[in-house]
């Protein structure tokens, strides 16, 4: 009887450690990893149309790299967000940065470079914890 109990407590013990590890996890640094994936923003809302499925399993969750030019700059006081042309009215690739990111430099019409992790689409391809790539 106390070998099942001392297995129920070390079973609790590991598995909180495992939840605490997962938790805390540190998030990924676009700026010092390599891309996964480098792409034009056109031809990612090109794959995301014509097949999801298949679009989610090659760019969901990857760090993706994207060069394109910028149609709106919204600076928020939490970050904010670079939009891209895609060529298409209806859709966008949202680049969410995250506090501290110096997007305010950024002008309308210019031609950047984003990192970012790839969430994926609704009406438009969003990309988190983005960081502007140095040309």
């Amino acid at each position: 009887m106390k070998k099942k109990y001392l297995y129920i407590i070390l079973s609790l013990i590991v598995a909180t450690f495992i939840i605490y590890k997962i938790y805390n996890k540190e998030h990924v640094n676009t700026t010092t990893v390599a891309s996964d994936v480098i792409i034009e923003p056109k031809e990612l809302l090109n794959a995301f149309q014509l097949d999801e499925e298949s679009a989610n399993k090659k760019y969901l969750d990857k760090i993706i790299e994207i060069k394109g030019m910028v149609k709106a700059v919204n600076n928020l006081d939490k970050g904010g967000n670079i939009v891209l042309e895609t060529g298409d009215d209806m859709s966008s690739v949202i680049c969410e940065f995250e506090n501290g990111s110096k997007i305010s430099d950024i002008k309308v019409s210019s031609i950047v470079t984003i990192k970012g992790i790839c969430t994926g689409i609704l009406s438009d391809i969003v990309l988190t914890r983005c960081s502007i790539k140095k040309s």
